[in-house]
């Protein structure tokens, strides 16, 4: 197995399911339209970094830790995960929100509240190595005291969860008799898109990826998951038979004005899926990956007789604290 000797906690039942978008499909042109459910996860309100927190929480009893430490703004899926899996398994989180606190609870911060984990407010960093560098500080702070932190958020090994998840999707299609060989998942920080790349260069290429980024332009954005792609290389100590750049396609067109800032089109794409499948997507992510995934079919880029995949990746507890980017718009069938 590729995973054996790697440390692992089972979080949620297996496979996510795999639904068609029929009404959407049809709409856009497309008939062979599938969604990947991984926001139906159950534990903590699901999404994609479940299946990351599998393989840090496996890491972090490996080594025995006994305090988890996760770093982010108050909007942040990752650390309403991580804080929900510290409080399922018994283990100290704390929190090291990179922000001043906020005025209301809502969304994520809403939640971790909620479950009365332990937040430190350490103020607005000015990058990713900033606030690297703070939460490592605060590690050793901790250590001095006594504890055995164990920093969540890491590329390595979380990002084997969606190498995995490239796996599972894979022996699910192939058992419904699915010719799928599109994904269609968030471009951000590069993990969980690096995790797909990389499982689907070890199947010999099954999938073709394609990422609408949300957070950076597209060369930044391809440097980031190549790295990490490499990294899973070195972590398990394969190199898959393809060549990840025959596979991986980036899109910073649909990005808009940056991080957060939603476009016209991703409200209508959010609006688009709701009305036609009844299902929901927050405005920071995946409103934006619907409104490339309508483009790029519109444009053929994605071609009309090849099955897609798009990923939710969750994220949905923001969602109601974006209402006021759905006031004005017009809501279209």
């Amino acid at each position: 197995m590729i995973f054996s000797g790697i440390p692992r906690v089972r979080l949620f039942e297996v496979p996510t399911p795999l639904e068609q978008l029929a009404r959407l499909g049809k709409a856009l042109g497309h008939a062979a339209l599938y969604i990947k459910r991984d926001d139906t996860i159950s534990l903590g309100m699901g999404g994609n970094k479940l299946r990351n927190c599998e393989f840090w929480f496996g890491d972090a009893l490996s080594q025995k830790c006994d305090l988890i430490l996760i770093a982010g703004a108050p909007v942040s899926n990752q650390c309403r995960a991580v804080a929900a899996v510290a409080c399922r398994m018994g283990l100290e989180c704390r929190i090291l929100y990179t922000a001043s606190q906020p005025p209301e609870l809502t969304g994520n911060f809403l939640l971790t509240h909620i479950m009365g984990v332990e937040c430190a407010w350490i103020g607005a960093v000015s990058s990713e190595k900033e606030r690297a560098l703070r939460t490592l500080e605060y590690a050793e702070r901790a250590r001095q005291e006594g504890r055995r932190p164990y920093i969540a958020g890491t590329s390595i090994p979380g990002v084997l969860g969606y190498v995995n998840a490239a796996l599972e999707l894979h022996a699910q299609a192939d058992a419904k008799g699915l010719d799928i060989r599109h994904i269609v998942a968030a471009g951000a920080m590069g993990n969980t898109e690096a995790g797909l790349l990389w499982g689907s260069a070890l199947l010999g290429g099954a999938f073709k990826l394609h990422l609408p980024s949300v957070e950076f332009g597209r060369e930044e954005l391809r440097f980031r998951v190549l790295a990490i792609f490499k990294a899973i290389s070195e972590r398990l100590e394969v190199t898959p038979p393809v060549d990840p750049d025959v596979l991986l396609h980036i899109y910073d067109e649909f990005l808009g004005a940056g991080y957060d800032v939603p476009t016209p089109e991703s409200i209508s794409a959010t609006r688009h899926l709701a009305s036609r499948e009844g299902i929901f997507i927050e405005n920071t992510y995946n409103g934006k990956v619907f409104a490339g995934l309508e483009s790029l079919i519109e444009r053929k880029i994605l071609p009309p007789d090849e099955g897609i995949c798009v990923f939710h990746t969750g994220g949905l507890p923001a969602l109601f604290a974006q209402g006021d980017r759905f006031r004005c718009t017009r809501h279209e069938r």
